[in-house]
């Protein structure tokens, strides 16, 4: 009678680990974590920033003209 694939693979001999495993996995992880990472800041975090920025600069370059500070929306009293 054929024996159970479990009870085949509870007999086999499971071989230990290499002893550089974990180093491998870091030094390849963190390579692609790092590019990842820069991919995302290159992508959307640096444009927001520009746009906030560029928007802090206009309202800077409005208000050096005009001598006021620009109105926006409702929530500004006359």
């Amino acid at each position: 009678m054929p024996q159970d694939v479990l009870e085949q693979l509870a007999e086999l001999e499971v071989p230990s680990k290499p002893v550089d495993l974990q180093r491998d996995v870091h030094k390849r992880l963190n390579v692609r974590l790092l590019s990842l990472h820069l991919a995302d800041v290159a992508s959307r975090a640096l444009p927001y920033a520009f746009v906030c920025f560029s928007e802090a600069l206009a309202g800077l370059v409005s208000y050096s003209v005009t001598g006021r500070y620009p109105k926006r929306g409702d929530d500004h009293a006359d």
